[in-house]
């Protein structure tokens, strides 16, 4: 579990920090999704998929609710000390979550293309444009 939540880590550094390691984790798994689908005709799953790029703040918020939280939540019931960690998981979830509805409302008045465009593209989730979200 220590070696997990060290692979994870960037989950609990402050917001830029955080959004700044999702764009370049993305870009690589984006790399490798174009690669199965080149090389080996494959379908890359949603996450490694550019095609999907605007489905970003959902996946993260699944990742996060999945994973991160749970593994942190019960470190801070074995230290308290940790406890600021999750604080910061729950900051960068709720400015995940502010992306991800900007999406919905997005999908729900626009046509179909790429509605997210304007907070996820494909190497960035525009961490400048959830600043204001707390």
């Amino acid at each position: 579990m220590l070696m997990t939540a060290c692979d994870l880590g960037a989950v609990t550094k402050p917001w830029e920090i955080s959004c700044k390691v999702a764009e370049l984790v993305t870009s690589e798994f984006f790399e490798q999704g174009d690669r199965e689908r080149s090389e080996l005709k494959l379908t890359p799953s949603a996450i490694f998929d550019r095609n999907r790029k605007d489905e970003l703040p959902g996946l993260q918020l699944e990742w996060i609710d999945g994973i991160c939280a749970p593994l942190y939540e019960t470190f801070a019931k074995l230290n308290p000390k940790l406890q600021p960690m999750v604080d910061l998981i729950k900051a960068n979830r709720a400015k995940w979550d502010e992306l991800h509805q900007r999406h919905q409302r997005s999908q729900e008045s626009t046509s179909p293309g790429s509605p997210c465009s304007a907070e996820v593209t494909a190497n960035s989730c525009s961490c400048a444009g959830t600043s204001d979200v707390s």
